[in-house]
């Protein structure tokens, strides 16, 4: 453990003392966006914001300090989120050890692994939301670990104020509700007060605010192009590469690409998006009702929604919803027009506390994870003589292109088939 806590703590000095050189979201939007408001241009009314609105007092804090003589901007913000991330880590590092019995046999190894991936993506870890993000959702399911009744009102209100924390950094985890509200047991009328307690907490503020200025976010977003990073965007530049009809618009933060090949993707995208994550839902309430040796069947689906409670331990639902978690976010990375390389952050953590089934799972899913780390937030594999390589009409960058993604379809097919372990080992 001692040797774990001196690992991380000479990362996070390494990572704190060594900004990314070139550019930061920080310094070219955060820093903006706060002195707006401060000075008095209100978020939502007057600024077309894109993140919800805890992501507001995150990035008004370090100018508060700034303007009271504490600091600058810029090293304010990375503090913050510094300090965020070692509470996470303590926190999970201690539910790794202790609390998940799964973990009991590879909380080392994973443990440095995840210290690895994290050194390795320094340039974004402490530039965003990301961190705070995914650490928020993961901290309302750990804490199961930690409850001897997680069916009890008071932690249930606690385990939604979390997740409804998580929402209010980036909307992306709202779906997850739905597998998230079946894992409890007892009656409905707990279960939606213990929720609705917990948005109350989270969001009542905001919306005394804000009011249906908040839905600007969603507009915002709903309006934004195809981003040049993302699977889609990969799509139409394989085809482009026979049809040569798109044309590339330079300008940030999207980078979109404009032609007849963009717009029949991206309506292809803008159907196909919530069908897939309809269908993740949907799996996942057949996943919570799978049990042992039995096949699923209408009836069974249909008694979910008197009593989901048939994972009656707090170690089946915790692994449960970690496999669900791990399989929509990697659906959305491959389904959404927007994916940033930031995004990777969203499931390192899983590393240190998926409920792996071999140790080869485990170097699996982190070989997976280091070749997109190294190949989308480092400068190491970047393989410039592919720019020049053409083959035909295809352009041999798209190559290592595919690299970026492949890893994401093999996880997401090694861990859909991990549901029948799951479910059968963890009851």
């Amino acid at each position: 453990m001692a040797f774990i806590l001196l690992v991380f703590c000479l990362s996070r000095i390494f990572i704190f003392l060594n900004p990314p050189p070139y550019y930061s979201d920080v310094t070219a939007d955060y820093e903006r966006y706060a002195n707006m408001w401060y000075y008095g241009l209100t978020p939502y009314r007057e600024h077309l914001y894109e993140y919800p609105p805890l992501s507001v007092p995150l990035l008004e804090f370090p100018l508060i300090l700034d303007q009271s003589g504490i600091g600058k901007y810029y090293p304010n913000y990375r503090a913050q989120i510094l300090l965020i991330d070692i509470v996470f880590f303590i926190f999970l590092l201690f539910t790794a050890k202790y609390k998940l019995s799964w973990m009991k046999r590879y909380w080392f190894l994973s443990s440095l692994i995840y210290i690895l991936l994290t050194t390795l993506g320094k340039d974004f870890l402490y530039e965003g939301l990301d961190l705070i993000f995914t650490a928020t959702f993961l901290t309302s399911i750990l804490l199961w670990a930690w409850f001897t009744d997680i069916d009890k009102f008071k932690y249930q209100t606690i385990t939604w104020t979390l997740f409804w924390l998580s929402t209010a950094i980036k909307f992306l985890t709202l779906p997850l509700l739905v597998p998230l509200a079946f894992l409890f047991s007892g009656s409905w009328l707990k279960r939606g007060s213990a929720a609705i307690l917990g948005f109350l907490l989270v969001w009542g503020i905001p919306l005394y605010l804000y009011g249906t200025s908040l839905s600007v976010s969603f507009v915002y977003n709903n309006a934004r192009p195809i981003k040049y990073a993302s699977f889609p965007a990969y799509v139409i530049k394989v085809i482009d590469t026979f049809t040569h009809t798109e044309e590339y618009v330079n300008k940030a933060p999207d980078f979109e690409s404009v032609g007849i090949v963009s717009t029949y993707v991206t309506s292809l995208v803008k159907v196909g998006f919530p069908l897939a994550i309809a269908g993740v839902l949907c799996w996942s309430l057949f996943f919570i009702n799978q049990q042992k040796n039995q096949k699923f069947s209408l009836k069974k689906l249909l008694s979910t929604f008197i009593n989901s409670h048939l994972a009656t331990k707090n170690s089946s639902r915790i692994a449960i919803m970690l496999n669900i978690f791990t399989i929509y976010l990697f659906t959305l990375f491959i389904t959404a027009k927007t994916f940033s390389q930031p995004f990777h952050l969203w499931y390192l953590p899983l590393i240190m506390i998926y409920p792996y089934k071999s140790k080869t799972q485990l170097l699996l899913f982190s070989g997976a994870a280091l070749l997109m780390i190294l190949l989308d937030l480092t400068p190491y594999v970047k393989l410039h003589f592919l720019h020049q390589l053409i083959i035909g009409d295809f352009k041999g960058v798209l190559l290592r292109d595919i690299f970026r993604f492949l890893p994401m379809f093999l996880i997401m097919y090694d861990l859909t088939k991990d549901t029948k372990r799951i479910s059968a080992d963890y009851q």
